[in-house]
């Protein structure tokens, strides 16, 4: 059992963490859990003429987010 909190860290700072620490697999559910829990929020129907736009914008969201 460990005694990190995972929960205290940045997605960053424990996503390093598990890089770093490849065995801890406590660290790594967390990691997977925090990730899966977050809903999705783009959709983008496969006629839109601003599907590029979209995808363009969703993906500098979640870049600023990551910070």
């Amino acid at each position: 059992m460990s005694n990190i909190n995972y929960a205290a860290m940045s997605d960053r700072e424990l996503k390093q963490y598990i890089l770093t620490h490849r065995d801890d697999r406590e660290a790594f559910y967390a990691y997977m859990d925090r990730r899966h829990s977050r809903p999705r929020k783009v959709t983008i129907k496969l006629d839109d003429p601003a599907w590029q736009e979209k995808i363009i914008s969703a993906i500098q969201v979640h870049l600023n987010s990551a910070n």
